[in-house]
């Protein structure tokens, strides 16, 4: 039995989801800030009890691995460990931005790339370059948006930015017609990073929990 429970934390929405054998069974988001050690556990619990499911019966703990808020990974990364911990059952990472792509795949065609855009610091968003067919064409980064070298290597192609990065994105973006924006709110859910772990579940491609850290991806590094 592969029955995964995903967490997401990376964000100001908090995020849980389960799936049985890589489909869906049941999800709960909350848009509270600031309130992922207070009620992630709760909604853990709440959503393992209306799907009539109890800790014992997962196979795995899948956690969405950044990058994002420090905070937020952290405390995702906490409770992720504990359980596997707990219930001897291994841990899978999926990147937090793969799956904000593989989320946004039917919005765009063959010749449009996704570009998922993380909130980071000043002018800075986090993000990627992905195609429709999820093939990463550039891996998570930190885009400086004020700088013209970052701008300059963009590809010559339609691009789609989505997240909470992107009114920051259009400030300095806005003069490049061929990039494209999703206007409503689209952040890091539970349920892509399910989908996706169940793929690594698969594959035996988990974590080692002892050396195992969120990949910050700090725009200092």
């Amino acid at each position: 039995m592969s029955l995964i429970l995903s967490i997401e934390t990376a964000t100001a929405a908090c995020s849980v989801a389960l799936h049985h054998t890589g489909k869906l069974i049941g999800h709960t988001t909350l848009f509270t800030d600031r309130s992922h050690s207070e009620y992630l556990m709760p909604i853990i619990e709440d959503l393992l009890k209306n799907s009539n499911y109890d800790r014992g019966s997962l196979a795995a703990i899948a956690i969405s691995g950044g990058p994002g808020s420090f905070t937020g990974l952290r405390i995702g990364t906490a409770v992720a460990k504990g359980l596997c911990y707990g219930l001897a059952i291994p841990l899978i990472s999926v990147g937090t931005l793969e799956a904000m792509a593989y989320g946004m795949r039917s919005f765009v065609d063959k010749e449009t790339l996704l570009c998922p855009a993380l909130e980071a610091r000043r002018t800075a968003i986090y993000t990627l370059i992905a195609d429709q067919a999820g093939q990463i064409k550039r891996p998570a980064h930190v885009a400086l948006l004020d700088s013209k070298v970052y701008r300059d290597a963009l590809p010559c192609q339609s691009l789609l930015f989505f997240g909470d990065g992107v009114p920051k994105c259009k400030t300095f973006l806005m003069e490049d017609k061929k990039i494209h924006y999703i206007e409503q709110q689209v952040v890091p859910s539970a349920i892509q990073i399910g989908y996706l772990a169940f793929l690594k579940f698969q594959k035996q491609l988990w974590e080692d929990m002892a050396s195992y850290t969120p990949y910050y991806l700090s725009q200092f590094q």
